[in-house]
């Protein structure tokens, strides 16, 4: 995830200074970097466009070298990062105390690219039996025939269960919803993320429903992703996602 072949967690670190504890997610928000807008609004102004100039030829260089980017406000082409973008990934990842945040243009983004950059093709998943639609689709049906990424469905709940279908070495991600769309089922983050580890695994949680209400990676996550349709949005007027990492 992120463009340039740059380290995500070195395009879109929240600050320079440590992240704050996530014993108040609202106050973290609050304490995170603000952009105000070109003419002085208060809120940021919407950056539409897909390239931006680069003054200098030795700025271009380092930008092509991975050593400037978005953290310096250098941008080459939106695909990449766009100020804009660039600012709801800092809120995403003060939200819930990660060091970094990439936004996509959907939830299904999110989730695709957290996966097929931990799994390479022959790679295994072990998921929640009980997930959003969509996730499910892609887990059963598009990565095994495109990717040959195939993955065991779990009742994660059951621990015993997790623990046999973990098998060390071959299984490269285990993927749960912290509460389930649409059944609100809800998983032991913790101890799923201790079974995980202790064989290796990455965890990567999907947290779109309880937003400001835990954060995944304080409990031990590797990777969260958010549908921003949904409680982040708010109106359900959007389509966009976001993934979260720390320390890579």
């Amino acid at each position: 995830m992120g463009g340039n072949n740059v380290p995500l967690q070195k395009q879109v670190k929240v600050d320079e200074k440590p992240a704050l504890t996530w014993d108040d997610p609202a106050m973290a928000l609050a304490a995170s970097r603000h952009e105000f807008g070109e003419h002085g609004g208060v809120n940021m102004s919407i950056e539409a466009s897909a390239t931006f100039i680069v003054m200098e030829p030795k700025t271009m260089d380092k930008m092509f070298a991975g050593e400037s980017g978005p953290i310096e406000d250098y941008y080459i082409y939106s695909r990449h990062f766009n100020p804009t973008v660039m600012n709801l990934s800092r809120q995403m990842a003060a939200l819930e105390g990660t060091e970094a945040a990439y936004c996509t243009s959907s939830g299904m983004a999110a989730i695709s690219s957290a996966i097929m950059q931990i799994c390479n093709a022959g790679g295994h998943v072990v998921a929640s039996n009980c997930l959003y639609g969509g996730t499910h689709a892609l887990l059963n049906h598009f990565l095994p025939r495109v990717c040959n990424i195939t993955t065991t469905f779990v009742d994660v709940r059951d621990h015993k269960m997790v623990k046999e279908a973990i098998v060390e070495g071959r299984i490269k991600v285990l993927f749960p919803e912290s509460m389930s769309n649409p059944t609100l089922t809800v998983a032991n983050i913790p101890e799923l993320c201790r079974i995980a580890n202790d064989k290796g695994v990455k965890v990567v949680v999907d947290n779109t429903f309880t937003p400001m209400v835990l954060s995944p990676v304080r409990l031990g996550a590797d990777v969260v992703v958010h549908n921003l349709s949904k409680y982040i949005s708010g109106g359900a007027d959007i389509i966009a996602g976001v993934s979260r990492v720390n320390n890579g």
